[in-house]
């Protein structure tokens, strides 16, 4: 019998900063299920980063419309749920770091944005982890 799993809808720019985190904490020498987590989306996340810089140094209409409308889907388990809502919440730890040492308006604009943004996607993260 296979795990159970839920469908799980990340906006370009969220999985993004998720991917980015956990590349990191692979590099950092995580093991085990973060890394097998950061090895299922591999393929994906080198795709969409190439797609991305070139639309960002071609297109910046169509870098904003990708990142911003649209989606990243997959299924994920009960103990991925925790991972990627583990992950994020890291990025939001990050960013509430940035946000205590920047005075300049637009970067509290776009941090509090993703600060209250990934906020949300983990704790429905969370929630998920813990019904599947």
């Amino acid at each position: 019998m296979s795990e159970k799993t839920t469908e799980v809808r990340f906006v370009v720019w969220q999985f993004v900063r998720l991917m980015v985190r956990l590349e990191e904490t692979v590099e950092a020498g995580a093991a085990g299920e973060v890394k097998d987590l950061y090895n299922s989306w591999e393929d994906v996340w080198v795709d969409l980063d190439a797609k991305l810089v070139d639309l960002g140094r071609n297109d910046p209409e169509a870098f904003a419309e990708l990142m911003m409308d649209q989606e990243v889907v997959t299924e994920l388990t009960a103990v991925e749920c925790g991972i990627v809502a583990t992950q994020l919440k890291n990025v939001v730890d990050d960013l509430i770091e940035k946000l205590k040492h920047t005075d300049d308006t637009e970067e509290v604009e776009d941090f509090s944005f993703e600060r209250d943004d990934l906020t949300s996607l983990v704790n429905e993260l969370k929630a998920l982890s813990k019904n599947l």
